[in-house]
């Protein structure tokens, strides 16, 4: 595949995800957690620590601050802090995501043309929220460039498993794909990958555990806590999940669950493995929505976006071989 070409999908895909995509039901809410997140690294790169930063701007807010889920890791606060404007850190944003997609482009390098060329234009749909103002202060945006990546470096275990490592560390929900990690390897008797994963899963849950205790240590019996997330939504917080796929977000909701379900088959019968693995965790990602997850929280569909309809041009190929027979 030609780089113009990859560029032409890129330039087409930017010019029609503001313009085509009305925002998603989610979208004010999102805006008011965005303004909670920079916020916060105002208040770091001005030298406060991050956990009473944070929690005295939840308080501020009347958000709730315990328990410690409510509290998002500081990796993703520390890391903008280094930046100096929000331009800045939208232009970094933007720059991983353009590097995500060229790792994207090089892993598909063996594949025809058209394949590969849907792929990636799919990939930009499951994107295009990155362009949306304030975009940068959403942890599942850099969590999931950073899985994207990962699942690009799957040919070298280590790198991947890192990637995927950084990702949870920046939104615990990506252990989804870390967990898939798992499967896939134990599947294939890859007992290295599965090890590495393994190993990566039970550090973001140590770390997970510390960041538990400091952001307990600010709160106080006054404090708001959460209501919980466990509210048995079935398909209802699924549909609203993938419709942050903008290929996906016009579609009535038993053809996007058709859709979403045909691709994901595909990925599992014909995927190689970084499919495979993406697929898993998907798979794993929306099973979780149909118990876990508000209203409000449809966002949390950013993580999965990218990858659910990687299966699509599979099933295109098939089916154009069989015609052609």
């Amino acid at each position: 595949m030609r780089l113009w070409r990859f560029l032409i999908v890129a330039l087409l895909a930017l010019a029609a995800a503001p313009a085509a995509a009305a925002p998603p039901p989610a979208t004010n809410g999102v805006l008011v957690d965005q303004e909670l997140y920079r916020a916060v690294t105002e208040r770091v790169r001005k030298g406060e620590n991050f956990y009473p930063a944070t929690i005295a701007e939840q308080r501020a807010r009347s958000y709730p601050a315990k328990p410690a889920l409510a509290v998002r890791p500081p990796t993703l606060a520390y890391a903008l802090a280094l930046l100096p404007s929000t331009q800045a850190r939208t232009g970094a944003l933007i720059l991983l995501l353009f590097a995500a997609l060229i790792a994207v482009r090089r892993t598909l390098s063996d594949q025809p043309a058209p394949l590969a060329l849907a792929t990636i234009a799919l990939t930009l749909t499951g994107l295009f929220g990155a362009f949306f103002p304030g975009a940068a202060y959403l942890h599942e945006q850099w969590s999931v460039l950073l899985l994207l990546l990962a699942l690009c470096a799957a040919r070298r275990p280590a790198l991947m498993v890192g990637l995927a490592f950084l990702a949870v560390l920046v939104r615990e929900t990506a252990l989804a794909w870390l967990a898939a990690m798992v499967l896939v390897a134990l599947w294939r008797r890859d007992w290295k990958l599965a090890g590495l994963a393994t190993g990566a899963i039970a550090a973001a849950g140590a770390l997970w555990l510390v960041h538990a205790h400091f952001a307990a240590a600010q709160v106080t019996a006054a404090d708001v806590a959460s209501p919980g997330w466990v509210r048995f939504q079935g398909l209802t917080l699924v549909i609203d999940a993938l419709r942050r796929n903008l290929a996906l977000y016009p579609l009535p909701g038993w053809l996007l669950l058709g859709v979403a379900a045909a691709s994901l088959l595909a990925m599992l019968r014909w995927g190689e493995t970084r499919v495979r693995i993406a697929a898993v965790g998907s798979i794993g990602f929306i099973a979780a929505l149909t118990v876990l997850g508000r209203e409000d929280n449809g966002y949390w569909g950013f993580m999965v976006a990218p990858f659910v309809l990687w299966g699509v041009p599979l099933l295109a190929a098939r089916a154009l071989a069989r015609v052609r027979r």
